[in-house]
């Protein structure tokens, strides 16, 4: 199926659903009116076709308070604008706040294949470690480190032998921290720092000078990783492993 068409075809599906999404929005927010008019004012410009005045209407909601919803609705209005890195951005911001809402991956995986950013297959354990957010793994792995800790302390304190239940409860407890650790590291040494902003591919230098030579090139909407910084330009790492220098104002940042 052309992408393209895949993607208007989810935009149309949307738009079949508006009166579901518009009650479940009243419902949702009754408690901010204001937030509820503009995110209604801009599912009415984007069914008219008033794509710019939709983009400023969720907007102005997400300047009260941020969702991901609004995030996606923004970004259907940008790329209907002709604007795809943006709407790519806006919908990575989503997945951040709802990571496991699969409509938001599909649209966004079809929007990266329209621009060329093809997903690369992730090893199972990298992938194993995405399960969970990063705060649950945060929560498991204190939560088995004090259980561990009440289970291999009080047994001594109270002059008793460990029973097999509390060596159970020890064994699991350390399984558990090693596996929540060993996921936080593969996360944040994964961890996206953003994407890039720019409607042509843009030039990665060897060093942090607009004048220095191309190391290579970063693609609009690709997926990179700040290593370092020198006063105005970043480090980065692209999702095609090219690592080079570019303005901060290349990049946004999630």
């Amino acid at each position: 199926m052309n992408p393209l068409y895949a993607f208007h075809r989810l935009i149309d599906f949307c738009s079949q659903r508006r009166a579901a999404s518009l009650l479940i929005v009243f419902l949702a927010w009754v408690s901010s009116p204001l937030q509820a008019d503009d995110f209604s004012a801009g599912l009415e410009a984007y069914e008219a076709g008033h794509y710019a005045k939709a983009t400023e209407s969720f907007q102005r909601s997400l300047d009260q308070e941020e969702t991901a919803a609004l995030r996606h609705n923004l970004a259907l209005s940008l790329y209907q604008q002709g604007r795809p890195a943006e709407a790519v951005w806006q919908l990575e911001r989503a997945i951040r706040l709802q990571p496991f809402n699969q409509n938001y991956h599909l649209k966004l995986g079809i929007l990266r294949q329209q621009m060329g950013l093809y997903q690369n297959s992730s090893p199972w354990w990298l992938s194993a470690a995405q399960i969970l957010s990063f705060g649950t793994w945060v929560w498991i792995a204190s939560l088995s480190f004090w259980v561990l800790l009440a289970a291999f302390a009080l047994p001594k304190f109270a002059g008793r032998r460990s029973r097999l239940a509390t060596q159970l409860t020890v064994w699991l407890s350390a399984i558990l921290m090693l596996l929540s650790l060993t996921a936080l590291i593969l996360q944040k040494s994964n961890e996206i720092t953003g994407t890039i902003l720019a409607e042509t591919p843009i030039a990665l230098r060897h060093a942090p000078a607009s004048a220095a030579p191309e190391a290579g090139q970063a693609r609009p909407g690709e997926r990179v990783r700040q290593i370092d910084q020198h006063q105005n330009f970043l480090k980065i790492k692209t999702e095609a492993g090219i690592t080079g220098w570019v303005h901060s104002d290349a990049l946004k940042k999630l």
